[in-house]
């Protein structure tokens, strides 16, 4: 049995072509031998061996702890509204601490308390409108959370 040699043409050889080699009848076996070795080998660490093993407990213990944080998280969304309206309110008092300064600021002798009357009532009724307002929003927030509780339970 003769060993067929590959024929090459010195016009379509180059230097990035690879070399040619014939099939040598055992070397097939050799390679799938190797390969069936590289499968079967160790792993090379303990965390290596045992990361299946972690990820199936890790996959379990989420799905356990799922509904304690979806309520965590609606708890927390209930915490950062209530922060919300208090910096809303905290920003109209701020609001009116600086326009009552400036209206002190621009009171003259000439001008009377009249003018800071009128001043200080503006101010005040601000302050009341957006303290029944946080007031308002403050009873809403149980009833959200209430709400939210249910949503995230059913």
């Amino acid at each position: 049995m003769s060993e067929a040699t590959p024929q090459v043409t010195p016009e379509v050889m180059s230097e990035t072509t690879p070399e040619v080699t014939p099939e040598v009848p055992g070397k097939a076996d050799a390679t799938l031998a190797s390969s069936r070795l590289a499968v079967t080998a160790f792993p090379a660490s303990v965390a290596e061996a045992s990361q299946p093993v972690l990820d199936w407990w890790v996959h379990h213990w989420m799905d356990a702890a799922h509904p304690l944080s979806r309520l965590q998280r609606t708890w927390v969304e209930s915490v950062f509204e209530a922060i919300e309206v208090e910096t809303d309110f905290l920003n109209v008092c701020a609001l009116s601490n600086v326009k009552l300064l400036n209206c002190l600021a621009a009171a003259r002798p000439v001008v009377g308390s009249s003018f800071l009357h009128s001043c200080y009532h503006e101010v005040a009724q601000e302050m009341a409108d957006a303290h029944m307002a946080r007031l308002g929003r403050v009873a809403e927030l149980p009833e959200d959370f209430k709400q939210r509780l249910w949503e995230e339970i059913c």
